[in-house]
């Protein structure tokens, strides 16, 4: 299902139709654990060029968005994941002018992001257009954003947008908002040590990246792989954690690259008028402090500089 028209994301298969009656939707987080959401009804479900597309009508969260089987986000707490994801790196950015966010298809990173200050540019390079015509019919609160001036939306794999990227046009911030490395997904290559040099690359001199490390209760070689990576790579590595209701375990990860600034402490504000739901700069400063199950799964040195 590529480059649908939007009259076309119709209720499709077996899962998409509209059935009133109440059922359980099963994500498994380990082979011993399985999480379990009650579902009013199914409101979407087909088959992309790339992956299989759910959206759920559940109980607790409202709307959520359903990628080969593993929930990807939420209209009920969505805001936890976008906001730490987007606002730690850009506020502790002396001028976030350009920025790059790889995947983030529902919207929700790049709403957080054009809240910021400076934000001039964003470029999102988004590789299946079908979740992104998704989003926008049944996530309107994560693509509010989506028709800003200052936004271009590319439809291409991110690891060749990256590789035939004109030096010229490096970016202050880089976002991955990517599916988890898993079997043969679109995403697994965002996890990889050429991805993160390519990433360095494309990078202006004060430049800094972060992308989602996982969970370490259930999947700690994701963080261990991404950490090393980008401890590696840049000259400053942090590790930064948050909590997501509806992610397996709750405890979840961003790994952050710096070329320059320390992100622990924010040196910048969002306006006056503007409200979060998750992220204060006294909540930046200590999503840094590293409970030991984490840093544990950490380079040594990067632990060590957030002790």
């Amino acid at each position: 299902m590529k480059n649908l028209p939007p009259d076309s994301l119709a209720n499709t298969g077996p899962r998409g139709s509209a059935d009133p009656t109440p059922a359980w939707f099963a994500e498994a987080a380990s082979p011993h654990h399985r999480l379990q959401w009650k579902v009013r009804r199914t409101l979407y479900a087909a088959d992309s060029s790339y992956q299989h597309i759910e959206v759920l009508d559940t109980e607790q969260f409202g709307t959520a968005l359903v990628l080969d089987g593993i929930l990807q986000t939420t209209a009920g707490d969505e805001y936890i994941y976008h906001e730490m994801l987007a606002l730690v790196p850009l506020l502790a950015h002396p001028h976030p002018a350009r920025v790059l966010v790889i995947g983030g298809g529902d919207g929700g990173l790049v709403r957080e992001v054009l809240r910021v200050p400076g934000v001039e540019q964003v470029v999102m390079v988004e590789i299946d257009q079908a979740v992104v015509e998704v989003a926008r019919r049944f996530l309107p609160g994560h693509t509010a954003a989506l028709g800003d001036s200052r936004l271009t939306i590319r439809y291409e794999d991110g690891v060749q947008y990256l590789s035939h990227l004109d030096p010229s046009h490096a970016f202050d911030v880089i976002l991955v908002d990517a599916t988890d490395p898993d079997g043969d997904g679109p995403g697994q290559v965002l996890y990889t040590t050429e991805f993160h040099r390519a990433v360095r690359a494309a990078l202006l001199p004060e430049g800094m990246y972060a992308q989602q490390s996982g969970t370490p209760v259930y999947n700690p070689e994701v963080l261990e792989r991404v950490a090393r990576d980008v401890d590696q790579e840049f000259p400053v590595c942090r590790v930064y954690w948050c909590t997501v209701p509806t992610y397996p375990g709750s405890l979840f990860t961003f790994t952050m690259g710096s070329l320059g600034p320390e992100p622990i402490v924010p040196i910048r504000r969002l306006p006056e008028a503007a409200t979060t739901r998750w992220y204060t700069p006294r909540v930046h400063a200590a999503a840094f402090a590293l409970p030991p199950l984490v840093a544990e799964r950490v380079p040594s040195r990067v632990a060590a500089a957030q002790a």
